[in-house]
């Protein structure tokens, strides 16, 4: 959880940065002739709107509208109480209280939207119905339209500014791996290892997985409580600072690591830096094992990371040069499971990817 930390730090993110974000939304909707385009946020789904203002709404949800000029109204059911602390940490236009969401919404585009003008809804088949619902009753229910396509394809690339947020992310999550004592006997000892280093370097919010004896089962599981380690066991770290969310997997041995797992290092280093933007599917030659499965995410819509491509689907969403991805991959090899997930940044046709350091 992110346990109350909100902040702004403009050197890291300008507001240049944000406002030519929400310039390149709102090209794309002239283009399509949108009148407005709304996007739902929440904590569940809070990457949309953190991405075009930097708030946040994890005490309740909210709605960003963006008009085709000037700065997006910010929607939120916090009390005006609250306001001058929003327009701290956020770079928006107008903050307006909406306890009744959907309602407001609907007002909203009652003075700003001339009848019958479509409206451009990201994500609309996730909608709350209690904010939907109102919507769709309005006057402006018949124009509004799903927008979800349209953002994605202004999503990515990453600017400047997100990946070096993300490559402070990686390094994070490197540090917070490589705290892990290696006398650990518990799941608790390496979790607290982990998340100790990682909150303390900055992290705003951190979720881990483990897959406490690879002998057993190689796929990383949320632990309630402690279990015991075998003598090689994953983890898998995912964790966000400054709203940007990166994905790092680790195995452990107790025991000198075994020179297969340093095969299976060099050969998926090599392979995840083969990504093409163009196809987003890796090139899986020379496998020091059997490949059980991979998986390229990226931050498209609402949430912060999703499947763009996997096995055995391949690619689901094409992604561009200079996008921010996640690339994971589990191996069989001849003396048990490996696995292993690295952030990286497409390059242009024709160019290696770019793997960020953890």
């Amino acid at each position: 959880m992110r346990r109350g930390l909100v902040s702004w730090s403009r050197e890291e993110l300008p507001q240049a940065a944000l406002d030519a974000r929400v310039e390149r939304l709102q090209q794309a909707m002239r283009a399509q002739g949108l009148a407005a385009v709304l996007a739902y946020g929440s904590f569940a789904q809070p990457a949309v709107v953190q991405w075009l203002s930097n708030f946040l709404p994890y005490w309740g949800d909210a709605m960003l509208a963006v008009f085709p000029e000037g700065r997006p109204v910010l929607l939120t059911a916090l009390t005006r109480r609250v306001h001058p602390w929003i327009q701290a940490v956020s770079h928006t236009g107008e903050v307006v209280t909406a306890p009744r969401l959907g309602v407001s919404v609907a007002a909203l585009l009652d003075a700003r939207v001339a009848p019958g003008e479509r409206i451009g809804v990201i994500g609309r088949g996730r909608l709350p119905w209690r904010v939907a619902m109102p919507l769709a009753d309005s006057a402006h229910g018949p124009a509004l339209v799903d927008a979800s396509e349209l953002f994605s394809g202004v999503r990515q690339p990453a600017d400047d500014a997100e990946l070096g947020l993300a490559a402070r992310a990686a390094a994070i999550a490197g540090s917070a791996l490589r705290a892990i004592p290696s006398h650990a006997a518990s799941t608790s000892a390496v979790t607290a290892a982990v998340e100790a280093a990682a909150r303390l370097a900055g992290a705003e919010e951190v979720l881990q997985r483990v897959a406490p004896d690879l002998a057993v089962q190689a796929v990383p599981r949320r632990i309630e409580g402690s279990e015991w380690l075998g003598q090689r066991y994953a983890v898998d770290l995912s964790l966000a600072y400054k709203g940007v969310w990166v994905r790092a997997a680790r195995c452990v041995s107790r025991e000198p690591s075994p020179v297969s797992w340093q095969r299976a290092r060099h050969w998926f280093e090599a392979t995840a830096a083969g990504l093409q933007a163009a196809s987003a599917t890796p090139v899986l030659d020379n496998a020091p094992g059997d490949v059980r499965g991979w998986t390229l995410e990226a931050c498209v819509g609402a949430h912060a990371l999703e499947c763009v491509a996997s096995l055995p689907t391949g690619c689901l969403h094409p992604l561009p040069a200079g996008a921010l991805a996640m690339f994971s991959v589990e191996l069989r090899l001849d003396d048990g499971p490996w696995r292993a997930s690295v952030p990286l940044v497409f390059g242009q046709p024709g160019t290696p990817a770019r793997l960020l350091t953890l």
